[in-house]
């Protein structure tokens, strides 16, 4: 069982779906280790495949030369995520809305919805030729699980 001290994890995959599978892992052990109940832990699972998944897909243009790269910072409160690509980078305000009436049928473009709703913070950094971060927080104040 932790401490209260945070703790980190760094991990790169290549631009692959193939190591979604990998991530996912990591994150449910990340959560099993702090102790995060049920739900939070489904929240942030979702919520970081949903950004590798853009990473991948979007910012590096699935070119399994170009690498993702998680950094994890956790402890019993919260659990922060830095997802990173090698991409050009975007601008998150002009991804169209899913929730209007002329994108509910889209059968794409509610990824940055999702980590909205289900993250506490969602930060998107762009720096210049080195890529996109997108910086996931869940607070777990109140769901964790007893720990036995």
């Amino acid at each position: 069982m932790m401490g209260s001290e945070s703790e980190t994890l760094d991990l790169t995959i290549p631009s692959s779906m193939d190591y979604l599978s990998l991530v996912n892992g990591v994150v449910e052990d990340i959560c099993g280790r702090i102790g995060a109940d049920e739900t939070a832990g489904d929240l942030l699972t979702t919520s970081v495949i949903e950004a590798c998944t853009n990473a991948i897909e979007h910012g590096n243009g699935e070119d399994p030369g170009k690498l993702v790269t998680l950094h994890f910072l956790f402890d019993r409160t919260k659990i922060e995520v830095f997802v990173t690509d090698e991409g050009e980078g975007f601008d998150p305000d002009a991804v169209a809305d899913p929730v209007q009436p002329e994108n509910l049928l889209r059968e794409r473009g509610r990824g940055i919805f999702i980590l909205r709703s289900f993250m506490d913070e969602v930060d998107f950094r762009f720096t210049p030729s080195r890529g996109t971060t997108v910086h996931l927080v869940k607070n777990l104040g109140g769901t964790r699980r007893a720990a036995g």
